[in-house]
């Protein structure tokens, strides 16, 4: 498993497993570039627990694009406010856990640099990416371009249901996965101060266009729909596809698509990619519908094959 991520998941491409990315909610925005940059290198190497991650100043620097006298205190804040954090998760029995993501920190103000050390669970999530582990990945470089404190996340979303081409959420979701404060609850402040500024600039700046709209019950805003459009790809940017395939529109037949839809939706990962509070029959007939047009079945290829579909 290690050899095959390396070779697919080199140390510029962030991959998350989706519910580690909830260590964002409330991360002030130098701690999640900070996240950022230590996770592809305690992926690619055989750190362990007893190991340190190295970030220096310059690097935080070159790679967040600020100027390096600030990136001498935002490295530091940012490690001694990391080490504060922690993630929790309930057993199948009922138990609640709490584990923090770094046993130990060390700010070295001689090399202008830190060093985090992982506890041994995180390294273990980090490492860990299969049809049980759903994940999401992106370009560090892409990710590190944004500025705003809610972008990272709302673009993080965005890649999480990119096959899908859009995703709904709703308002105490939005406010639970991002962390807002309650000064956003009045809707005119959430879109002003949030949702515009932050999709304004994943569009300006990422690999893909974010636009959304209202849900409403009545006359009142519930959530939002995202809408999410992928830019033209250079073809260089394209990381381990089939070329043979990338272009070509598999026509399955009626019993094929009731059946591979079923299929599809008990993946883990394609799980991920249900509306919130959708139920299994219209998410089925959703994915039907997705096998049968040409570019969204193209995202789905993948999953299609790890449930048995062959192209004749």
């Amino acid at each position: 498993m290690e050899n095959e991520l390396k070779k697919h998941y080199p140390k510029d491409w962030v991959v998350l497993q989706n519910r580690v990315a909830e260590c964002f909610r409330g991360m002030s925005l130098d701690e999640k570039r900070l996240f950022i940059l230590a996770t592809p290198l305690a992926r690619t190497t055989k750190v362990s627990s007893n190991d340190p991650v190295f970030i220096s100043s310059s690097e935080f620097s070159r790679e967040c694009g600020i100027d390096l006298s600030t990136a001498y205190t935002a490295l530091e804040t940012a490690t001694d406010r990391l080490f504060t954090r922690f993630f929790s998760y309930t057993t199948c029995e009922g138990n609640r856990v709490k584990i923090r993501w770094v046993n130990k920190v060390i700010y070295l103000a001689g090399q202008g640099g830190t060093e985090l050390y992982f506890t041994d669970e995180v390294l273990l999530l980090l490492r860990e990416f299969d049809a049980l582990n759903p994940y999401t990945k992106y370009k560090k470089e892409v990710v590190l371009r944004l500025k705003k404190d809610y972008s990272l996340d709302l673009y993080h979303l965005a890649k999480k249901h990119q096959l899908l081409g859009s995703f709904q959420i709703s308002l105490d979701d939005l406010f639970q996965q991002l962390g807002l404060p309650e000064s956003y609850k009045r809707i005119g402040n959430l879109k002003d101060r949030v949702i515009k500024p932050s999709l304004a600039e994943i569009t300006a700046n990422t690999d893909i266009e974010l636009t959304y709209e209202n849900i409403k019950r009545g006359r009142s805003v519930v959530g939002f729909k995202f809408i999410l459009k992928e830019k033209p790809k250079l073809q260089n940017e394209h990381i381990n596809r089939d070329e043979s395939t990338v272009d070509m529109f598999h026509k399955l037949t009626e019993k094929q698509l009731d059946m591979f839809s079923s299929k599809l939706a008990d993946l883990p990962a394609v799980q991920a990619m249900a509306h919130v509070g959708e139920d299994m029959k219209p998410f089925v007939a959703r994915l039907r519908s997705m096998l049968m047009d040409a570019e969204q079945q193209k995202g789905l290829l993948p999953y299609l094959k790890e449930v048995g579909y062959t192209a004749a």
